[in-house]
Order: structure tokens, then C-alpha cells, then sequence
């Protein structure tokens, strides 16, 4: 018995101590991994923060290819203490040759124009395209570089650091297409270049596309479309609904990546839907004592995406149409009951007709409506 007791209290003690020891330590871990935290996190956070090198430098460093020269542009994000840019560039990318100091933009800047012995077109032993590669670091107050170009960061080290760099193929650009519109069609813009005269480096079509609202001083095009040589056209039909106007740059590309580039302002129409299909009525008598009947007209849903709804109509005693009803754009059929014949008894049942309308007012403020169909 004694020896039980002395066991009870020893696994007593044992769990009593686990508990002191995990309210001593549980703080102190939660505290080390908030500090942890934090310290990631201000690692990463500034951009131009020395320990940052995974981004620092010039954020959004990008190239634009021209006729022997290079277009370098960043952000310029006005921080304080920074005073200078610097630009470097090697002939051959992702080789072993090391980058050359080009030049020293002060700050604020956001562009440098390199015509330095830029070289158009060039090509390897293989006939592939050589490319440019840059890389950026800004100086700041006390004339610290960052990155520090004497000892780059090392991607394979942990935590992964980074000194972003471009790359860029200087070439003529090929000649811009001409770039015509073809007829309206509804929701749709159709763009064409026919007559366009290729270079012998010639390798694709490209589309740009923006919204025009008017009011955008610079709009942000978004590339819609690239396009084989053997196709001379392109057909937008992103549109929900009629009147939306876009700006579309149409560019020409060389195997360089150079771009030749014309744009063109473009609407969708104001046109109304396709009328309806597959349009169907169906004659169900409602009694042998008299003349009345059910109409169930039917048709093919239509795919506009600014379709409203749909119109049914039927003839008056002159022959003219007057509207019985109306359905939604999710509805394929409509039934009216008991119906009575048409005025004059020259005929048992009436003769329905169906059109479609979108939610784009006509010139006049009217509904659009597509062509009349009848019932079959």
C-alpha cells in the first residue's frame, strides 16, 4: 500500500512539473514566433530594404525593344532617401558574362533610353535570337547600392533573395497593319488587315484591347488575341452589351518580339438580336361545345447576352399585329388559354408571331427588336 501511494505521488509530481514548465515556455514560444513573424515580414516588406533583396532594386523593371536602343522603365515610388538609379546590362542573357554598369539615373526617374551599342536582329550559331539583360539598384542618401553588386544575392540561399533582371531583343519593327472594321454585326467588332505586307522575320499578330469610357487618360490594354500570319482578321465579340466602345492596338511581330503596332477606336453596334428560331405553335381544343382552344407557342432559346426577353403577337380584325404577351429571356414557350378565333370566322385559330428584344434601347428610346418571326 505504501508503495502505491509513493507511485500516485510520483506521477503527481510528474504532472505538475509538466504543467509549471509548459506555462514558463508557452510564452516564451509564443513571443520568439511573433518576433519571427515580424521579422519576416519587415524583411519583405520595403522593396528598397537592404536585407530585402528579393525585390529591391527598381520594382516593375520592364523593356521595351526598338531600332538599336532599349526603352528601360520602372516604378519610381518616390520613397524617401533614395537619390539614384543604377543600370546594368550584359550582351547575352543567362550567360556566364558578367553585367556592365550602363549608366546612373538620378532620382526621381522612371525611364533611361540605352543606345549604346545596341545591335539589331541578332541571332546565334543556331539561328536563335540573342537577347539583352538588364538589372537595376538604387543608391540611396548615404551612396549604399542595393542590390550590392560586389556580392549579388544568392537565389539558392535560404530565404530566397532575388535581384530581378529583363530581358529584351532590339529589332526594326515590322510595318504596322492597316487596320480596317468590318460591317455591324450585333455584339460583335470585326477588325481586318488584308493587304498586310510581311518581313522576312515576320512571326505573329497580336490584339490589344481596352476599355474606352471617355475619361481613362491611360488605358490599360489587356492582349485578346494572337494570330497566325495566314489570318487576317479577328472577331471581338466580348461584349455584353450594344455601345461599348474599345480601343484595339493590332500589332504586327517580328521572331524578335518587336512590335509594330496600329490602333484603332471601335463600338459595338447598336443592332438588335437575331430574331428567334425553331419558332412552333401547338392547337389544343378545350371543349367539342365550342370554338375556344389553348395556344402553346415554342421556340429555340436565343445566346445573346444582352437579350431582355421576347414578344408575341397576334392580328386584329384589319390583319394588324397587336402584342398578347411578353416572355423573359430564360423562357422558351408561352401558352395562353382558351383562346377564341380570329375576327371574321374565316379561320379556326389565330396566327402567332414572335420577336426578340436586348436591354439596349434603339435611337428612337424604344425596345430593339429583332426581325418578326410566325409560328409554324
Amino acid at each position: 500500500m505504501f508503495k502505491g501511494l509513493m507511485k500516485s505521488f510520483h506521477t503527481i509530481a510528474q504532472i505538475l512539473t509538466l504543467k509549471t514548465a509548459s506555462l514558463i515556455y508557452l510564452p516564451i514560444f509564443l513571443i520568439f514566433a511573433v518576433f519571427a513573424g515580424c521579422t519576416n515580414n519587415e524583411d519583405f516588406a520595403n522593396p528598397f530594404d537592404s536585407d530585402n533583396l528579393r525585390t529591391a532594386g527598381a520594382p516593375e523593371l520592364e523593356l521595351y525593344a526598338g531600332d538599336k536602343q532599349v526603352r528601360v522603365t520602372w516604378i519610381d515610388t518616390e520613397q524617401e532617401g533614395i537619390k539614384a538609379y543604377k543600370i546594368y546590362r550584359r550582351s547575352i542573357s543567362n550567360s556566364d558574362e558578367p553585367f556592365a554598369l550602363i549608366a546612373t539615373v538620378d532620382a526621381p526617374a522612371n525611364e533611361y533610353i540605352d543606345t549604346d551599342n545596341i545591335e539589331n536582329d541578332r541571332l546565334d550559331e543556331f539561328g536563335r535570337p540573342l537577347a539583352y539583360e538588364y538589372r537595376m539598384s538604387h543608391i540611396d542618401t548615404n551612396d549604399v547600392e542595393t542590390p550590392d553588386p560586389t556580392n549579388p544575392p544568392d537565389p539558392n540561399q535560404e530565404p530566397f533573395r532575388h535581384w530581378q533582371t529583363a530581358t529584351v531583343k532590339p529589332s526594326i519593327a515590322p510595318p504596322v497593319p492597316v487596320v480596317t472594321l468590318g460591317e455591324p454585326v450585333d455584339l460583335t467588332v470585326n477588325l481586318f488587315w488584308s493587304d498586310y505586307e510581311f518581313p522576312n522575320d515576320f512571326d505573329t499578330f497580336r490584339v490589344y484591347a481596352a476599355i474606352d469610357d471617355g475619361n481613362t487618360e491611360h488605358p490599360v490594354f489587356n492582349q485578346i488575341a494572337e494570330i497566325e500570319r495566314d489570318e487576317l482578321g479577328y472577331a471581338d465579340t466580348n461584349f455584353r452589351e450594344d455601345g461599348i466602345t474599345k480601343l484595339y492596338r493590332v500589332a504586327a511581330v517580328d521572331i524578335f518580339g518587336v512590335e509594330g503596332i496600329t490602333t484603332i477606336s471601335a463600338t459595338s453596334p447598336n443592332l438588335p438580336p437575331a430574331p428567334p428560331v425553331n419558332v412552333s405553335v401547338v392547337y389544343i381544343p378545350r371543349s367539342l361545345f365550342n370554338n375556344k382552344y389553348d395556344a402553346t407557342i415554342s421556340w429555340t432559346a436565343n445566346t445573346e447576352p444582352d437579350l431582355a426577353g421576347y414578344q408575341i403577337y397576334t392580328e386584329d380584325a384589319e390583319g394588324n399585329l397587336y402584342t398578347r404577351g411578353t416572355a423573359n429571356r430564360f423562357e422558351t414557350e408561352i401558352t395562353f388559354p382558351g383562346e377564341d378565333p380570329p375576327p371574321g370566322g374565316e379561320a379556326p385559330v389565330r396566327t402567332y408571331y414572335i420577336s426578340a428584344y436586348d436591354n439596349t434601347p434603339g435611337p428612337d428610346g424604344e425596345r430593339d427588336h429583332s426581325e418578326i418571326v410566325m409560328a409554324q
